[in-house]
């Protein structure tokens, strides 16, 4: 049965759990799942290891929350040679390498990278060819598919790789007899129709949209943010890449020289520029523009009132985020507690978003006031001044953006 339409039981992935020698479930395998009933071939590797993850995150299920365990998901050949990272806790998840990426130097320093970060990695469907000997050294799992790998041959393998500090998983198990065959050759782990098929997991899921909103806050608030992956994430949305093109070439920013490629984008307008147009072009893909305005009106607010912040200025980058992120669910119709957990920013900067808390959670506070006033038509005259004009000014600014995009 689908969940097509149904938002908030959509399929947000499927999961097989997996067990060790007492029957205790020691890990879950994620798999891509969706309502069209596409699969991670269909959408690319990429992008189905970015959905299931996020998914497994940030849904809102509760089948979601009964799993402890550490999560195991296939990572494409692209995404580990990316330079970025599974935005989680290594100790929540292992890696599964799969026997079609090929093992050449890229990959295996890429492993490396990931190893010294403290991930765990599997060999998934490993076929034990000489040009993987490499990746064992900071191996933790090998997987052997029972219904490919003939007994004797598995045998065989684990004798000549039992110098290496590796728990072995039999995976395929169908049968009692299967179960109790690798049980008793000293396997560690176990999966397979026999313990459990695939569940898929139901439940609320962020929009595309909002999932690459999330994904473009997350490197353009960073301490440091890195062009290179801004540039790299910027690419993968050509609607995203061909606006900020246009208006760099716009009035706005038009210099003697045109920029065509994303890179001279960012470095021309800047990360303080990029980040108000990549919201607001972002927003607006998936959300309408009247609510995209009401919310980038408010966080522009609160960048300006930032600054008289009780004789003590606040950041006023800051306080944008926090203003931008606290209608989080107007602009994109999600879950703003769910929304705010998959963003990796400041704790004081979530909970102003999302609880009014601390000095930014204050300036929030104040600007939202000031809004319902104003929605509901009512006497501004006891109002500060300096408010009213720096929302005007803030209305004004958000406007000009509005007329460029």
């Amino acid at each position: 049965m689908t969940s097509e339409g149904d938002p908030e039981n959509s399929v947000l992935l499927a999961a097989q759990p997996i067990y060790d020698r007492e029957s205790r479930v020691a890990g879950i395998e994620l798999l891509y799942r969706n309502d069209e009933g596409l699969t991670a071939f269909d959408v690319g590797e990429r992008q189905a290891t970015n959905e299931v993850l996020f998914n497994f995150c940030t849904g809102v299920s509760d089948q979601i929350q009964r799993y402890r365990a550490p999560a195991f998901i296939n990572v494409s050949r692209s995404f580990l040679c990316s330079g970025a990272f599974l935005p989680i806790d290594p100790g929540r998840v292992v890696v599964e390498l799969v026997e079609r990426i090929d093992p050449d130097a890229e990959v295996i320093e890429a492993v490396r990278r990931w190893h010294q970060r403290g991930f765990s990695f599997a060999l998934d469907d490993f076929e034990f060819k000489p040009e993987w000997e490499p990746l064992l050294r900071m191996t933790s799992i090998i997987k052997v598919d029972v219904e490919r790998t003939p007994f004797h041959q598995a045998l065989t393998y684990r004798k000549q790789l039992s110098h290496y500090p590796v728990r072995w998983l039999a995976e395929r198990i169908e049968t009692p007899e299967d179960h109790q065959r690798f049980y008793a050759a000293g396997f560690d782990l176990f999966q397979g129709y026999f313990f459990a098929r695939p569940k898929i997991i139901h439940g609320k899921k962020l929009s595309p949209a909002a999932l690459n909103v999330a994904r473009l806050i997350g490197l353009l608030y960073a301490l440091e943010p890195d062009i290179d992956r801004i540039t790299q994430v910027l690419s993968e949305d050509p609607m995203l890449s061909v606006s900020l093109i246009r208006i760099v070439n716009s009035p706005l920013y038009k210099t003697r020289q045109e920029v065509s490629s994303l890179k001279e984008v960012v470095m021309r307008m800047g990360i303080l520029a990029i980040r108000r147009w990549v919201l607001l072009i972002s927003s607006l893909q998936g959300g309408s523009p009247e609510k995209v305005r009401l919310i980038l009106v408010r966080a522009q607010a609160c960048a300006a009132l930032a600054e008289y912040y009780r004789g003590k200025p606040l950041d006023s980058g800051r306080a944008f985020l926090a203003g931008l992120l606290s209608g989080a669910d107007v602009m994109l119709g999600v879950d703003l507690p769910t929304f705010l957990d998959a963003l990796d920013i400041s704790s004081d900067v979530k909970a102003a978003a999302l609880t009014r808390e601390g000095g930014l959670g204050k300036v929030v506070d104040v600007i939202e006031r000031l809004e319902r006033r104003l929605a509901m038509k009512q006497d501004l005259s006891t109002v500060n001044r300096t408010l009213v004009r720096l929302y005007e000014q803030s209305a004004q600014n958000v406007q000009a953006l509005f007329n460029h995009v």
